[in-house]
């Protein structure tokens, strides 16, 4: 069965919190320790982490929780419409 589209099942004048989820390409061990390579990659999450409080500040969500892990990552978001209304333009 196809999902609905995001636009339907989504009011973006309303407050919403979501789950997400995302894998790395094939899987790849890019956020830790690569099990083939035996390379240790887990300084990324530290940039993952901070580009992700900086795009929730900027997009008018709120990052609720998160985890990353070595080849994919959850993220608990929450749309702050009621905040976004009182911008101006330039924001």
């Amino acid at each position: 069965m196809a999902r609905l589209a995001r636009a339907e099942v989504f009011d973006p004048s309303e407050v919403a919190i979501v789950h997400v989820m995302a894998r790395t390409v094939r899987r790849c061990f890019l956020l830790g320790f690569d099990p083939i390579t035996s390379r240790n990659y887990d300084h990324r999450k530290d940039w993952i982490e901070n580009k992700l409080r900086h795009l929730a500040a900027s997009m008018g969500i709120d990052l609720l929780s998160y985890a990353l892990m070595s080849n994919h990552f959850h993220l608990i978001l929450r749309s702050r419409p009621d905040v976004v209304e009182n911008w101006s333009d330039e924001e």
